[in-house]
């Protein structure tokens, strides 16, 4: 069972994702930043690679990094380049995921990757609080579905199996939310 709900989470998450790229392939690009899709993409690099090293499934922050490199591409080839504030703070913080690695290893990383993830996306957060109806739904609703199946077909109750999935989905819900509250 844990096996097949690993699987349907990749799977919605790259059906998500899909639609994502897509939609901003064919759209103008407007409200979306090549450098936070870049910086997303590294962080769910970091994940990923930090859940692999202690022995857990990977998969889903794979597809993530996947997408958002994907999505980075597109918004270069649009030449839609933009730099914040809270891209400087998330660069700052992807530094502090690899110096953790190097330091004192995957799990730290992974942590603080996570926490990075959620900082970075409290604009988005916020944004579809204010105005759900600009809030992407469809990709929202995905990555919710992806990051539960995600958080239930871990194998032990242990961070590396747990932390991603559940943190994400709680995430996400608040990216679904507001839309039953318009």
């Amino acid at each position: 069972m844990k096996k097949t709900l690993g699987v349907l989470s990749v799977v919605v998450a790259a059906l998500a994702y899909i639609y994502m790229v897509i939609s901003v392939a064919v759209g103008t690009g407007e409200g979306v930043s090549l450098t936070t899709f870049a910086l997303w993409s590294t962080l769910a690099w970091i994940t990923g690679f930090s859940i692999l090293k202690q022995g857990a499934n990977p998969a889903v922050p794979m597809v993530y990094g996947v997408g958002s490199a994907l999505t980075a591409l597109i918004l270069l080839l649009k030449g839609s380049f933009q730099w914040s504030g809270l891209d400087t703070v998330i660069t700052i913080l992807v530094v502090v995921c690899i110096v953790l690695w190097l330091t004192m290893g995957p799990r730290w990383a992974m942590i603080m990757s996570i926490m990075t993830t959620v900082i970075a996306g409290i604009p988005f957060v916020v944004m579809t609080w204010k105005a759900p109806a600009s809030s992407p739904i469809i990709p929202s609703s995905g990555f919710l579905l992806a990051n539960f199946l995600f958080f239930l077909s871990g194998k032990k109750w242990t961070l590396e199996d747990r932390l991603y999935g559940g943190v994400n989905a709680v995430f996400t819900s608040l990216l679904v939310i507001p839309w039953f509250f318009r």
